[in-house]
């Protein structure tokens, strides 16, 4: 259950696989963090438009309707200065010059779940 604690960093977790959606939610939930999650992008830009408080946008990049970078680039527009961490399964490419000064880092899957706490706090302090 999200907390109402103003302290807590809210993460947006956007990503369409459920099993690893699931799986890096509670992992961040365990850390301490709120998290709400979208299960496609279009989903996740609604969250953005909405007044929910979002910290930090963690994205897949590869998403069934519009993709992560569409995502980050919403954020970058609807919450300037909002930090992105962004993941793929796929061999990294240059990110589009409109994100790099919004994306933190583009995660390779499979990646460790216990150093994404300390990663999203990083963005959070970068």
């Amino acid at each position: 259950m999200p907390s109402a604690d103003t302290s807590i960093p809210h993460i947006l977790l956007v990503e369409d696989e459920a099993f690893l959606r699931e799986l890096v939610m509670e992992g961040l939930q365990d850390a301490g963090f709120n998290v709400v999650e979208a299960s496609d992008g279009n989903t996740g830009v609604q969250a953005l438009q909405s007044d929910l408080r979002i910290d930090v946008l963690l994205s897949d990049i590869k998403l069934p309707d519009i993709d992560g970078y569409q995502v980050a680039e919403a954020a970058r527009t609807l919450r300037p200065g909002m930090k992105v961490i962004l993941m793929t399964g796929y061999a990294p490419s240059p990110l589009p010059p409109a994100l790099q000064s919004v994306v933190y880092r583009v995660l390779q899957k499979p990646f460790s779940l216990e150093t994404l706490p300390g990663m999203v706090t990083a963005a959070l302090e970068a």
